[in-house]
């Protein structure tokens, strides 16, 4: 598939890094220092900044009714205010749904209830903190946890993704400040692939490890013209990530003129993050877990995708990323969290079934949102 596009990919590249490295000597310090300060790649693809880039025959609603529709993920807000249990319960609960789902949309076989026996074999045989406070402390081995042994390296996996779910949920994070740093990442990268094929990876002579940042080139599997940045430009643009999150982490007053709801800022994140790619494997399910703990310390669940097709949800991404139209991940996130606040709420089931339209508002807030944003 990707030799017949690789000349557009390779125009692409040449588009982003050609105008800035030609006007230094290949090799020479300045030409270092630029590739490892991650601005070619940043000022090209400009992922931390709200921005969207409307084709030229699309049709967004007028301007003048932007204030009308403002109020619906607001609307989403006063429901989740309505839920029957704190957002610290309620979180516990979804620790194995989150964990599963995020494991089967990278090709994991277990079924819910499988996931949901290792959990409490876990909490059943062992001590959950400790495991996670000792650094290199031996998890449990899949036999342990499930007696399916042509199954064990996704036992593993669900195993993993459950353990660093509780980390993020009930451990340290949930009950520290809500800003993150690199070594927070780390570790949730650490957890997800440990004793996994990817935990100690060769590619090309270059050993990618568990909680290291990638060192090698990658390409997207999803879209061709997805590009994300070289190894080299990895660590600075984690930096700006990492400033990045915390400063939408601490954006949570509405009165402010540069308030964006926590839906959609959540859904920036994660696409922020998977575009940087920091990792050789798992950054799906590290993004998808930074993305829960931001929603969570908003007060709000993390989007359980239920029966989504893959191709969906990576099409969703690449809009996001290479075409700068983020409407259909807004979509599949607003309308995930609007069935779990609606599965958890006091309101009356008249109001529950509201919800769905609430949430075609809320799509149509963002939409407008994002017009005003292409014409500021």
């Amino acid at each position: 598939m990707y030799n017949c596009q690789l000349p557009e990919r390779n125009a692409l590249l040449k588009e982003i890094y050609t105008p800035s490295f030609s006007q230094f000597e290949k090799g020479s310090k300045e030409y270092w220092d630029l590739g490892r300060s991650g601005k070619v790649w940043e000022n090209y693809f400009r992922p931390f900044e709200f921005e969207f880039r409307p084709k030229d025959n699309e049709s967004i609603e007028s301007i003048e009714i932007f204030e009308e529709k403002c109020a619906h993920l607001e609307e989403l807000s006063s429901i989740k205010d309505t839920i029957e249990i704190s957002t610290k319960d309620l979180l516990q609960r979804m620790i194995v749904s989150f964990s599963h789902q995020s494991c089967v949309m990278e090709g994991n076989s277990l079924g819910i209830e499988e996931s949901q026996t290792i959990w409490e074999r876990m909490n059943q045989d062992y001590n959950i903190d400790d495991l996670l406070e000792k650094e290199g402390a031996q998890f449990p081995t899949p036999e342990s946890l499930f007696d399916k042994p042509e199954s064990e390296i996704d036992i593993i996996e669900i195993r993993n993704h459950l353990l660093s779910t509780y980390f993020i949920f009930n451990n340290t994070l949930f009950k520290s400040k809500p800003e993150i740093d690199i070594d927070n990442i780390k570790k949730i990268h650490r957890i997800i692939l440990r004793d996994t094929p990817q935990e100690k990876f060769n590619v090309w002579g270059n050993i990618q490890r568990a909680g290291k940042f990638r060192t090698v080139s990658m390409q997207s599997m999803g879209y061709h013209l997805t590009v994300y940045p070289y190894g080299e430009e990895v660590p600075a643009l984690m930096e700006k990530f990492v400033q990045f999150y915390n400063k939408n982490v601490t954006n949570n007053n509405i009165d402010d003129e540069n308030y964006i709801h926590p839906l959609i800022s959540s859904c920036h994140i994660l696409s922020t993050f998977l575009h940087i790619n920091p990792f050789y494997d798992g950054n799906g399910r590290v993004g998808r877990s930074l993305m829960a703990l931001y929603l969570s310390h908003a007060g709000y669940p993390p989007p359980v995708f239920q029966q989504l097709d893959r191709k969906v949800y990576v099409n969703a991404l690449c809009k996001t990323q290479a075409q700068k139209d983020p409407i259909p991940l807004y979509n599949l996130v607003v309308g995930a969290i609007s069935d779990i606040l609606a599965s958890h709420s006091c309101l009356p089931f008249e109001y529950k079934v509201c919800l769905e339209k609430i949430a075609v508002g809320a799509i149509n807030y963002i939409k407008i949102l994002l017009a005003k944003v292409r014409n500021e």
